[in-house]
């Protein structure tokens, strides 16, 4: 419903849309870095990479309450992974990862539990409340987490720092509503990181940088056309918070997966 679109939820989509999303543009850097150099092994990555997309989105298609929980675990993983490596250190990789990942995800949504739900009701066109008692498990989970990575940082002064940062984003979750809470983690704290350690990377390793600037650029208009011309087709039949909902989380889904292989295995696994 109209309604639905408050001014809160027009910042949230136009920075997840618009800011959030197209982090994922640097994927075509983000390949060449890793080995897909030529023209063939770089189309070979794109068909790949588009297989796994559509992949994802027929999942959501038949099984979405499968692919929703998977989704969530991907983006806990993914989440969680960017935050330790922005620490630059070898060790408490899972438990640093699994601590910002789930405080991301089940923070926001214990501070926006009925919200959240409607949310997760819109994505996959079902009554999932059935699943809602037993939440407090991953919040119990969550909060052993942060408590474990307070201890931590009593060995380990880099991650001090973090306790403030998850803090702020506790209260961040807080505050704000789930789509506004996670817009501001995902465009201001997520894709800061990616980028900052991604772009140092590309100066240092690639040549090529107008190719960087092409296929970013590219990738990125493609997203946000492909994006709005899917939200045109979906509110022909669905409220337009519902079809915005679909695109960016969906989307978001499908293009998790591929992104995660690309840059949670191949990327890291050479450049820490």
């Amino acid at each position: 419903m109209i309604a639905d679109l408050s001014i809160l939820n027009i910042i949230s989509f136009l920075l997840i849309f618009f800011i959030g999303l197209p982090h994922g543009s640097f994927d075509g850097a983000v390949a060449s870095l890793v080995g897909f150099s030529n023209r063939i092994q770089f189309l070979q990555f794109i068909i790949f990479y588009l297989l796994l997309f559509f992949l994802v989105i027929l999942s959501w298609f038949y099984f979405p309450i499968i692919t929703l929980t998977i989704f969530i675990i991907m983006t806990i993983s993914h989440f969680g992974l960017c935050d330790w490596t922005n620490y630059k250190i070898n060790k408490y990789k899972y438990s640093v990862s699994f601590t910002y990942g789930m405080t991301i995800i089940f923070g926001i949504i214990f501070f926006n539990e009925d919200q959240s739900f409607i949310i997760f009701e819109y994505l996959t066109n079902d009554n999932i409340y059935f699943f809602q008692k037993y939440f407090l498990i991953p919040y119990f989970l969550t909060v052993v987490s942060i408590l474990y990575f307070i201890y931590l940082s009593f060995f380990e002064k880099k991650l001090r720092k973090g306790i403030i940062e998850i803090l702020l984003l506790l209260l961040i979750f807080y505050l704000f509503e789930p789509l506004l809470s996670f817009a501001i983690y995902f465009c201001f704290f997520h894709t800061y990181k990616h980028l900052k350690h991604l772009i140092k990377n590309i100066y240092l390793n690639l040549t090529n940088k107008k190719f960087v600037i092409y296929s970013t650029l590219i990738f990125t208009v493609i997203s946000w056309v492909g994006g709005l011309g899917i939200v045109y087709y979906l509110v022909q039949n669905l409220s337009l918070y519902e079809s915005i909902l679909k695109v960016i989380f969906i989307g978001l889904a499908a293009l998790t997966l591929p992104h995660m292989l690309l840059v949670d295995i191949l990327y890291r696994s050479r450049f820490k």
